[in-house]
């Protein structure tokens, strides 16, 4: 019996590879019939029935089976892409969390070179030209190419090659396409400085230097008192010393505008998280309402309803905008956004 049993599983498993593989009759290696004479009955009897059996070759998958790969692929896929999508978007927040540190390390080199002065948000004598951003200011701390005059022409890039540009300006998660005609040859800035309140403006060289309460972002605005005259390389600017509180005092912002564009002075700087659009698409907030296009909440969205942030000692955290304004409002912020300590 026992015998019977292993020639019935060692004959069925040479069926099975035979009928897989060719879909021929049942043989022996040797290519005689399995079935002797000398075997027992019911065995022969079993070898009898897979000589009458043929299976023929598959050519191709039905129409059922291709709808079920079909239908599995799309479910796989479904579950798939949003964790992949996600993996992307922490990947592009970590790398602008890094070319902020980099920005942050070309303002510590800036100052130690200028006297531990801050550069201005911008240093403007004419529109749409003759202006000094404060990314002109630290080009060559944070490995720009481009020359002088290039620089001072109000769109970085706008003589020479936009690749002598830091491409660190450019937050990886920022599609904006520049929406000026005038500077669509230029080369997008997504960050902003934190701006020195209502009174940043200063309309002479010389000028009175607003109380140190909110950021170090001064504006010199000569259009008037020097219009077309050059830049100053070496404006006055805050102290380092004046920031109370260096790792609660946001030095530099994400602004994603339109019009935010590497070496303009509007928007340079940055107001607050919210407000309403008041110069086309250059207006200074983070998140614009009744603007053309809401590109900062879109961009909001990009860092999972997230800003980074850069601080006065060099370290950048990433924050909700509610986080940043203290005891102020998202239009009218304190927090983060004054050197006041506990506000």
């Amino acid at each position: 019996m026992g015998v019977s049993i292993l020639f019935f599983a060692r004959t069925a498993i040479l069926a099975v590879k035979t009928f897989a593989s060719n879909g021929q009759l049942l043989q022996s290696p040797s290519g005689n019939d399995l079935m002797n004479i000398n075997q027992p009955a019911e065995s022969r009897a079993v070898a009898r029935n897979f000589r009458l059996i043929r299976h023929p070759t598959r050519q191709a998958f039905t129409l059922i089976e291709l709808l079920v790969v079909i239908g599995i692929v799309a479910i796989l896929a479904s579950l798939l892409l949003p964790t992949l999508a996600g993996a992307k978007t922490r990947a592009q927040r970590l790398k602008c969390s890094s070319q902020m540190k980099q920005l942050g390390l070309g303002f510590t080199l800036f100052t130690s070179d200028h006297n531990d002065q801050y550069p201005p948000t911008a240093y403007s004598t004419g529109d749409y030209q003759y202006q000094l951003s404060w990314d002109d200011y630290i080009h060559r701390y944070i490995g720009g190419t481009a020359a002088d005059a290039d620089l001072i022409v109000g769109i970085s890039g706008g003589i020479a090659d936009p690749g002598s540009i830091p491409k660190i300006l450019k937050c990886p998660a920022d599609n904006i396409q520049i929406t000026i005609r005038w500077a669509v040859f230029g080369q997008r800035r997504t960050y902003a400085m934190n701006w020195a309140g209502p009174s940043f403006q200063i309309t002479t060289r010389n000028g009175r230097l607003p109380p140190p309460n909110y950021g170090v972002g001064i504006l010199y605005d000569l259009t008037g008192s020097a219009p077309g005259s050059l830049p100053d390389w070496e404006p006055r600017g805050y102290k380092d010393s004046v920031v109370g509180d260096p790792a609660g005092t946001l030095l530099l912002v994400e602004q994603p505008e339109g019009g935010n564009i590497a070496g303009n002075d509007w928007p340079s700087f940055c107001m607050g998280p919210t407000g309403p659009a008041t110069d086309q698409d250059q207006s200074p907030y983070q998140i614009v309402t009744g603007g053309r296009r809401n590109w900062g909440a879109a961009a909001y969205g990009l860092h999972a309803k997230r800003f980074n942030y850069l601080f006065h000692d060099g370290h950048v955290s990433i924050h909700k905008i509610t986080e940043t304004v203290g005891a102020g409002t998202l239009n009218t912020p304190k927090g983060m956004w004054t050197m006041t300590p506990g506000d």
